[in-house]
């Protein structure tokens, strides 16, 4: 084997050697994103220890691998997870719902509609909201996200759209206005044909509370059955005690008190022995204690009340058992312990109200921060824009100096040969003809120079501008240094735009182009002439204000004017009519 034809092999073997790492480590990464994406699927929705443990895997690894979706549902997850177990808390739910936000505002809606799909945002609305209202008594905030979800809702979604429906009844229902509620959900049944086994059990749960509110039971025991009738055929275990509790209530609002309480103990007896569902076992421990009033034992009533209380985690049903228990005191004629429950019930409702101008602070204070991070993300797409728009100048500025220098050696390669074969004569007008090529370029070289001048001047003078309006707005104290530096900054912000340098400069690259426009246009004024000259240079509307000193209406109204003197018909615009003017 020879020298070169082992050099050959060695370096293919390193070439097969790095694309094996290479695609094993692509490999590596495509398994990570996969079980990032299967651990959300099996944990979103839950609020167990695995779960938060799950989420916060999921998030070190989606930054770590810079994984955009999962970054998102982690931020997501743990929204749900903060708001949705025992120990709820609003801080951590608005701090996770603001990182989700701010991260969704730096995708893009045309380059990232998939993964804008994939995050579900109508559901994350839905389930930001519902934690707003339901969990943390905040209606108002959480009908605010249940907005945004409306224009998200994809025309025929008939799950997507009766989940809105329902949400924003429930915002009716803790404004106590059933009858509205009603309106909004009773439409609804028309359209359960398509729809599955889940949502139909929420709507019907949700026309039955605001029955049970308005105390009709004949209307609310019907539904209960039906919703019973669907859990038992799913086997959800949950929602068939759940509403075999439910049930209870209608017996009790029936007028039917000795079913009512055997029923609800039926159902404690479950709730007991299987450990399990805290909501359910309080609400069953609040209706007993009802239950019991109205049969005319106020000791179990007060004993179930009591109970009930140290079952609640929520504010609002913990006043309510609160209220009861005072009321039931009263009753007994125990009047110490009476007014005991009516002060910790007024420590509960300032700790309410603490806790709302809490969260409206910090409600507030995440739409300020997602506003800001959205236009700092506005102003990164500009730099973005603007630096590709420089950087296509560069490269036809570039390939124009290679043409022209092409063009240089094929002229002196030209002129070589001529000179074999040509006289004299023919020589001479072969430099001339350069020279002049040469001259032209070299004034579209100083027109160039000269725009960038002005353009510069122009930004310095808005610049300057910005300063001293900034200045400007400072009132007090009265500092003598600070009104020294305003004089200075209007001195030379006067002395910057003065016309009369540019003007000089202008017209020592244009010298017959003022006067060919007095000869033609003598009513032409100074400023008008200087108007024509900023425009032969391509400025803009603000360039040309800024160096001016006047607002860009006004430059506007002047060319206008201008235009109807000088006669430039409406389709050519006035950088056309000079430049061809400066060529005649």
């Amino acid at each position: 084997m020879s020298l070169t034809q082992l050099r050959k092999l060695i370096t293919t073997l390193i070439v097969l050697l790095f694309c094996n790492q290479y695609f094993a480590q692509n490999n590596e990464i495509l398994i990570d994103l996969r079980k990032v994406d299967s651990l959300n699927n099996v944990y979103y929705g839950k609020h167990s220890k695995d779960a938060y443990s799950a989420h916060h895997k999921n998030l070190r690894e989606s930054l770590k691998m810079q994984y955009d979706k999962g970054i998102a549902y982690a931020y997501k997850s743990l929204m749900w997870y903060h708001g949705a177990n025992e120990n709820s808390n609003l801080d951590s739910v608005l701090y996770y719902a603001n990182l989700f936000e701010s991260k969704v505002a730096t995708f893009n809606a045309k380059d990232d509609s998939l993964l804008i799909k994939s995050i579900e945002l109508p559901q994350y609305y839905l389930n930001k909201g519902q934690l707003l209202s339901n969990a943390f008594g905040l209606p108002e905030q959480g009908l605010e996200s249940y907005f945004k979800v409306y224009p998200l809702i994809p025309e025929g979604n008939i799950k997507l759209s009766m989940a809105y429906n329902i949400a924003i009844s429930e915002i009716y229902y803790h404004k106590f206005q059933y009858d509205k509620a009603l309106e909004v959900l009773t439409p609804l049944l028309k359209d359960t044909t398509d729809i599955g086994s889940f949502t139909k059990k929420r709507l019907l749960k949700n026309i039955s509370a605001n029955y049970v509110q308005k105390e009709m039971p004949e209307k609310s025991h019907p539904l209960h059955k039906a919703i019973l009738d669907l859990a038992t055929k799913d086997n959800d275990i949950y929602e068939i005690w759940w509403t075999k509790n439910a049930m209870a209530n209608d017996y009790f609002r029936l007028g039917d008190y000795q079913k009512a309480i055997d029923s609800a103990l039926v159902v404690r007896k479950y709730c007991l022995d299987n450990n399990n569902w805290h909501q359910l076992l309080f609400n069953n421990t609040a209706y007993l204690s009802t239950f019991y009033h109205a049969a005319g034992d106020l000791n179990k009533a007060i004993a179930y009340r009591k109970e009930a209380i140290k079952l609640s985690s929520g504010p609002e049903s913990k006043k309510d058992s609160y209220d009861r228990l005072a009321e039931y005191y009263t009753e007994k004629k125990q009047y110490l312990n009476a007014v005991e429950i009516y002060q910790k019930k007024d420590a509960l409702v300032d700790s309410l109200r603490s806790n709302e101008k809490k969260a409206l602070s910090n409600y507030i204070d995440s739409k300020i921060k997602l506003l800001k991070e959205r236009q700092k993300s506005q102003q990164i797409l500009f730099d973005m824009e603007l630096l590709e728009i420089k950087n296509k100048k560069q490269e036809l500025y570039y390939l124009s100096i290679s043409a022209i220098l092409a063009s240089i050696i094929l002229l002196l390669g030209s002129m070589l040969l001529f000179r074999k074969y040509k006289k004299g004569e023919k020589v001479i007008e072969i430099l001339k003809s350069n020279e002049k090529k040469l001259l032209e370029e070299q004034i579209v070289l100083r027109e160039n120079e000269l725009e960038a001048s002005a353009i510069a001047l122009s930004q310095r003078l808005e610049t300057l501008t910005v300063i001293k309006n900034e200045l400007d707005e400072i009132k007090k104290p009265q500092i003598p240094k600070l009104d020294e530096v305003k004089l200075k900054i209007n001195n030379l912000i006067r002395s910057a735009s003065d016309m009369s340098i540019i003007t000089k400069r202008i017209e020592s690259e244009y010298p017959t182009m003022a006067a060919k426009l007095l000869e033609k246009y003598p009513n032409l004024s100074d400023t008008q002439i200087r108007y024509c000259l900023l425009t032969k240079l391509n400025l803009s509307i603000k360039e040309t204000a800024t160096i001016l000193n006047v607002t860009p209406d006004t430059v506007k109204v002047a060319r206008s004017r201008l235009k109807k003197k000088l006669g430039i018909p409406t389709e050519i615009s006035i950088k056309q009519f000079l430049d061809q003017l400066s060529l005649d």
